[in-house]
């Protein structure tokens, strides 16, 4: 499984997830229409972006490490599984 041939990249990125969705929620409980929480979120959707990309059907495994460490659910948002290219 690709996910535990790379044990320190994917520590690392959960926990990144985790610092990103505290942080998110700390800020969105204070101002949630506030533009720091959706940079947050913005910040959230992209790191989720990035595991689709590298891990495809396994990012999910890596937010749901990040859901169990927080106990937080991720806001909502649309997460790009495939990528597109013009031509």
């Amino acid at each position: 499984m690709l996910l535990q041939q790379n044990a320190e990249t994917i520590h690392r990125l959960i926990e990144q997830g985790v610092l990103l969705l505290r942080a998110y929620h700390a800020e969105h409980g204070s101002e949630p229409a506030g533009p720091e929480a959706e940079f947050l979120r913005g910040d959230i959707t992209g790191w989720r972006n990035t595991l689709h990309t590298l891990y495809h059907d396994s990012a999910e495994q890596i937010v749901d490490r990040v859901v169990t460490r927080t106990g937080l659910p991720f806001p909502t948002g649309d997460v790009r599984t495939t990528v597109t290219c013009a031509s």
